[in-house]
């Protein structure tokens, strides 16, 4: 068996916490655990970095997280919030001399087409100040995928008509932006020790699982641990936690995880 750790590098909503121009409670506090970059993260295995997703801080958590180097990158889904930092993404091109490898689904493959047309056109690379990518891209519903030598898994869901990657990587599971899912997903999720799933608030939202939806959702697949993200500015991290059952947790920027992988 191999270890491997991931970091929380970000664990807020689209708008990150403090919002822009908010006073409110949660925005104003002075406890570091309220204080959110957008939802991202990076897996360390065998020697080599691998972000989930490039959201629009990550040069910023690149620079507070010492990351100077980064193999595979895994997308999504194509929202903003999490596709907002890939131009970061060059700086690692320039000192790899090489594109990252990234795995993304056909139809983020497809967003990135239009929203970052530059990247597709005829160019050598050194013709180009463009982040650089090598694009592993997959139609299917589920499947495996070795990126850079991390095996990852992927299953399909919606959030709106948006479609997104669930991932799964040995016994750690990772699942943003979740709100519509086939019963398919329990089995894809069977023997999972760490679960990661986003829980936007305890109100309901037509886009995410409110906490106690996300709760029912950790407590079915049965994980040792699970950890939310994708956190609004309406959840105060101590309070809301003293309301989550045991084994279940709120994730907080910086935050790092062990994960297992079975060789």
């Amino acid at each position: 068996m191999a270890q491997g750790t991931l970091t929380f590098l970000g664990t807020g909503a689209s708008t990150g916490i403090p919002v822009i121009g908010c006073s409110c409670a949660v925005c104003t506090s002075s406890n570091i655990k309220n204080k959110r970059l957008r939802t991202a993260a990076l897996l360390r295995y065998e020697g080599k970095n691998f972000l989930i997703d490039a959201c629009p801080d990550m040069r910023q958590q690149a620079l507070l997280y010492h990351i100077n180097h980064v193999e595979g990158l895994l997308l999504t889904h194509s929202h903003y919030d999490h596709i907002g930092g890939l131009e970061e993404m060059r700086i690692f091109n320039f000192m790899q001399e090489g594109p990252v490898d990234c795995l993304l689904s056909d139809a983020t493959y497809s967003d990135l087409q239009k929203l970052f047309f530059y990247h597709f056109q005829d160019r050598k690379p050194d013709e180009t100040y463009s982040a650089q990518f090598r694009f592993h891209v997959t139609g299917k519903p589920k499947g495996e995928e070795l990126l850079g030598g991390l095996p990852v898994r992927y299953f399909r869901y919606n959030q709106g008509a948006m479609h997104v990657l669930g991932l799964r990587v040995g016994d750690l599971a990772y699942l943003t932006d979740i709100k519509y899912f086939s019963e398919d997903i329990f089995p894809f999720l069977e023997g999972v020790n760490t679960l990661i799933i986003s829980a936007l608030r305890f109100t309901p939202s037509i886009f995410h699982l409110s906490f106690d939806e996300a709760t029912a959702f950790a407590k079915r697949v049965g994980a040792s641990k699970s950890y939310f993200v994708h956190i609004a500015h309406e959840i105060e991290h101590n309070a809301a936690s003293e309301q989550l059952p045991p084994g279940i947790s709120i994730a907080f920027d910086g935050l790092e995880i062990p994960f297992t992988v079975k060789e």
